[in-house]
């Protein structure tokens, strides 16, 4: 019996929740804790997650106010992959990460990624994701694609 879209937008919060809550809780003190992703929303039937995360100033580059670029493809990779986690149903290594960096990204506010799963698949899942700010959403700071290997596709 296949599961209604109710059913799959209910489960694929809790998951997504569970998978930031053991980001920021279980691996407590690692770098992945230190740029952990807080659920916003989700949405089952367009395949998106979107997350946000809390910024500090020693993420700067040294200008001091510019999310420094490695950091900024961290938060992409953790909002890509936890929802490609989430089609897989276990976990999902990146196979490649490219990113186009449109805007500096500030270090002054949270940072929210809106990812979206393109091609879910028997062997890779094939996702893109935008980065913004609260009070300019429709100003794209980042764009992302990413390729992660699903062996264990639901």
């Amino acid at each position: 019996m296949s599961e209604t879209i109710e059913e799959r937008q209910a489960r694929m919060e809790a998951v997504l929740r569970a998978g930031a809550k053991h980001v920021r809780e279980d691996l407590a003190g690692t770098i992945n804790s230190w740029l952990a992703p807080v659920f916003e929303s989700c949405d089952a039937e367009s395949g998106t997650y979107t997350c946000f995360f809390a910024m500090r100033k020693e993420y700067a580059n040294p200008s001091g106010v510019v999310l420094h670029g490695g950091l900024t493809a961290v938060l992409f990779d953790s909002a890509m992959g936890h929802l490609s986690r989430f089609y897989a149903g276990g976990m999902t290594p990146t196979i490649s990460l490219n990113l186009s960096y449109l805007r500096p990204v500030p270090v002054d506010r949270p940072i929210f990624i809106r990812s979206h799963m393109d091609k879910p698949g028997s062997l890779a899942n094939y996702l893109s994701a935008v980065a913004y700010t609260a009070d300019a959403p429709d100003k794209i700071l980042a764009t992302a694609t990413g390729v992660y290997l699903s062996q264990n596709r639901q």
